[in-house]
């Protein structure tokens, strides 16, 4: 069986659903892709998922609810006097996310605070929100240098959020870790605003070893490597867009879980496209995805 591992933060999610109504529920970035590559492979990959919570209720209804949307937990750490981050989502008219944070008890800050075991794992991926948000960011990377060394194959997706680092951060941490990457995932949003660039040619060139997952919105992914585009595939766009908040991380989970099993990577593009097109249409970053869709 695959083994796949991500790294990160999970949150309590307080999701507007309007009349001052909220729904509760729990999310994060890097659990939504464990959820999402246990969705797409059915099950047939063991998605992991390394984080810190507390040793409260509240941490305990959130392992339990991981456990229930198919992500193995055995990688879960308990800190005492600490808990779980929590975030406010709302949308704007368009579905765009607007996101409120309350970290400053977040357990998954201090994650790295010495260095983490990440071998045993086909692949490992993390984002630029668990490097953010980790206090030792040199403790994450000499982990994940040890895992790439052990064997492993490492997944980094951009996913960044301003209000966490700034461009000059962001840029200087992705520098100290491309070179240790196998697959990297960029927006062309997050392309424009930390490299004022338009493509990834420069990037794929510089970095070439890696194979770059470059998404445009809902309208196109493209895929290079050693500075050449080796497979672009168009979609039609969601007309209507209800909650953009975890569509990208519905994507690269597809993503990985489809090249995972084989699957050509115009399959896989397109099989996440149609995980993120079911995700942006429903409220809240867990949704039922109609796999029929996916083949």
């Amino acid at each position: 069986m695959t083994k796949i591992l991500s790294i990160g933060e999970v949150m309590l999610e307080m999701s507007d659903v309007g009349g001052g109504l909220f729904k509760k529920s729990f999310a994060g970035d890097t659990f939504n892709v464990a959820h999402y590559i246990n969705v797409a492979s059915q099950g047939r990959i063991r998605a992991d998922y390394l984080t810190a919570l507390g040793h409260d209720g509240i941490s305990r209804e959130c392992i339990d609810f991981l456990e229930q949307h198919g992500v193995s937990t055995r990688r879960v750490q308990l800190l005492h006097g600490r808990t779980i981050g929590l975030f406010i989502l709302g949308n704007d008219a368009a579905g765009e996310k607007q996101y409120g944070y309350w970290r400053g008890q977040s357990a998954a800050r201090h994650l790295f605070d010495q260095p983490q075991d990440l071998s045993g794992y086909d692949l490992v991926y993390f984002s630029g929100i668990t490097a953010a948000i980790t206090e030792n960011k040199n403790n994450l990377i000499l982990s994940i240098a040890e895992a790439k060394e052990k064997g492993a194959r490492i997944v980094f997706d951009y996913n960044h959020r301003a209000q966490l680092w700034s461009q000059e951060e962001a840029c200087e941490f992705a520098r100290k870790i491309l070179p240790l990457i196998d697959i990297v995932k960029i927006s062309d949003e997050e392309l424009s605003s930390l490299y004022n660039l338009q493509d990834v040619e420069g990037l794929s060139t510089e970095y070439a070893s890696a194979e770059w997952v470059l998404t445009c919105g809902g309208k196109k992914a493209e895929l290079w490597q050693n500075g050449q585009n080796i497979v672009s595939k168009s979609f039609i766009a969601v007309s209507e867009v209800v909650d953009s908040s975890a569509a990208g991380d519905a994507f690269i989970g597809t993503y990985l879980a489809s090249r995972s099993e084989g699957d050509s990577l115009a399959k896989a593009l397109d099989r996440a496209h149609q995980t993120a097109a079911q995700v942006v249409c429903a409220k809240g970053s867990i949704v039922e995805i109609d796999l029929s869709r996916l083949n």
